[in-house]
C-alpha cells in the first residue's frame, strides 16, 4: 500500500490557490489539507482545485480547515490533531502586488526602499506559526512563501527558521536555462544551472537585464559539463531573459512562484533526490541550489565554492535590497538610504526591528502605507 503523505497548505490566496491546483494535478498520493480563517469562501477555492483535478483525470483528496495564525494556541491544537508531514505557508500581511497598484509614478518611488524595508510585515504570520508548530514538538517540514531570503536567517536567532523557502531565485532559472540553451544551440533539457543570488537579483534582472552591479554566482552545464566563461557571457545571457525570454510580472506569473513551491513540496513528498533551487534553506540568508534527500536538504555546492563565499555572495547582495544586516539575535537592519526614503514616502522611521518588535513595527508600516495609498484615491 502507497504511503500517503500529509500536506497542510495555509491560505488559499493567488499563490495558496495555485500551488492546491498543481499538486492537485500531480497524481501523487497526497491527503491535501487547506488552513484559512474563512472556511467557506477557502472550501471554494477547493473546488476549483477538485473541478481541474478530475477534468484530468485526477482524484485528489482535499479537506479545508478553519485556521488563524495570529491565534497560536488554536493553530497548535489544529497542527497536533492533523500532524502533517509538510506545511507550506502561503499568507502573509502584505502582498507585494497590493504596491503595483498604486500609480506608476508613485510605485516608482516606493520601490526605491527595495524589498527588505518589508520585513515586519513578511515575518508576523511565519513566526506565529513555527511558535505553534515548536509549541507542539512536529517534525513537520515547514515551506515557507514570505520573504525566506529575510525571515528565515532573523528566525534562525530564535530556533524558529522554516525548513526551507519558495520562488524568488528559483523564479530567475528557468529564463536562464532558456537564455543559456537558446545562445550554445542546444535543447533546454541539456542545461543546468547552478545559481546563488538574493532576492534583488532574481527580482530585477529579469525584467532589466542587469543585476546592477549586485553579487551573484552563477555556473552553467550542458550535458553535465561546465561550461567555460568563453563560451557563454553572462551579460549576454541576462540581456536574452530580460529580452527574448521575458514574461509578464503581473499577477500571471505567480504561477512560476507556486510551480517552484510545488517542486520544493513534491521533492520533500516523494523522498527522493532532487536539486531545486529556493531561498532561506537551513536558515541562511538569500538564495542557493539546494539538494533534496531523504536524508535532509543540504546546500548544492560547485567545487570552487565553499558555503561561506555562497553566504558572503548572499549578504552583499541583500544590501542592494535595503538590508544591511541580520544580525545574530534576528534583528534586521535597513540600508540608510531605504530607511530613509520611507521616511520621506510614508514618515515611517525605522533603521531596524528586532523579532520581538516585528509585530507591532508590522502595525505602524501598514498603517503608513495605507496612509500613502489614499493619496492616490
Amino acid at each position: 500500500m502507497v504511503e500517503r503523505v500529509k500536506i497542510l497548505i495555509i491560505g488559499y490566496g493567488v499563490l495558496g490557490g495555485a500551488v492546491l491546483d498543481l499538486l492537485s494535478q500531480s497524481g501523487r498520493p497526497y491527503d491535501l489539507h487547506v488552513g484559512a480563517r474563512n472556511v467557506q469562501q477557502a472550501s471554494l477555492r477547493a473546488n476549483v482545485s477538485r473541478y481541474t483535478a478530475l477534468n484530468l483525470g485526477h482524484h485528489p483528496t482535499i479537506e479545508v480547515m478553519h485556521m488563524d495564525l495570529m491565534n497560536i494556541e488554536a493553530t497548535a491544537e489544529r497542527l497536533a490533531a492533523l500532524r502533517p508531514d509538510i506545511i507550506f505557508n502561503a499568507t502573509t500581511l502584505h502582498p507585494w502586488w497590493i504596491m503595483k497598484q498604486l500609480p506608476a509614478d508613485a510605485y516608482q518611488q516606493i520601490d526605491k526602499a527595495r524589498g527588505g524595508v518589508w520585513t515586519p510585515i513578511d515575518i508576523v504570520l511565519v513566526r506565529r506559526l513555527m511558535k505553534a508548530v515548536r509549541e507542539v514538538g512536529l517534525e513537520s517540514l515547514v515551506v515557507n512563501a514570505s520573504f525566506a531570503d529575510v525571515t528565515h536567517a532573523a528566525l534562525a536567532a530564535e530556533g524558529l527558521a522554516p525548513a526551507i523557502g519558495i520562488g524568488n531565485v528559483a523564479n530567475a532559472v528557468p529564463g536562464i536555462r532558456l537564455a543559456a540553451a537558446h545562445l550554445l544551440g542546444c535543447d533546454v533539457k541539456a542545461v543546468d544551472v547552478r545559481f546563488f543570488a538574493q532576492h534583488y537579483v532574481s527580482y530585477r534582472m529579469p525584467s532589466t537585464g542587469t543585476t546592477d552591479g549586485a553579487p551573484y554566482y552563477l555556473a552553467i552545464y550542458r550535458e553535465g559539463r561546465r561550461t567555460r566563461p568563453e563560451e557563454l557571457d553572462h551579460d549576454e545571457i541576462f540581456a536574452n531573459v530580460a529580452g527574448q525570454f521575458r514574461r509578464v510580472g503581473d499577477l500571471t506569473a505567480q504561477l512560476v512562484t507556486a510551480s517552484s513551491a510545488a517542486a520544493v513540496i513534491r521533492a520533500l513528498a516523494d523522498r527522493v533526490e532532487r536539486v531545486v533551487h529556493a531561498p532561506g534553506p537551513l536558515g541562511l540568508v538569500g538564495g542557493y541550489p539546494v539538494r533534496i534527500a531523504p536524508a535532509g536538504i543540504s546546500i548544492d555546492l560547485p567545487e570552487e565554492l565553499s558555503l561561506d563565499e555562497a553566504v558572503e555572495i548572499n549578504k552583499g547582495c541583500q544590501k542592494f535590497d535595503g538590508i544591511e544586516a541580520v544580525e545574530s539575535d534576528g534583528t534586521v537592519r535597513f540600508t540608510a538610504e531605504s530607511a530613509e526614503i520611507m521616511r520621506k514616502l510614508l514618515g515611517y522611521d525605522c533603521d531596524a526591528v528586532a523579532l520581538e518588535e516585528c509585530e507591532d513595527r508590522a502595525e505602524e508600516l501598514a498603517g503608513k502605507y495605507a496612509e500613502y495609498r489614499r493619496r492616490f484615491e
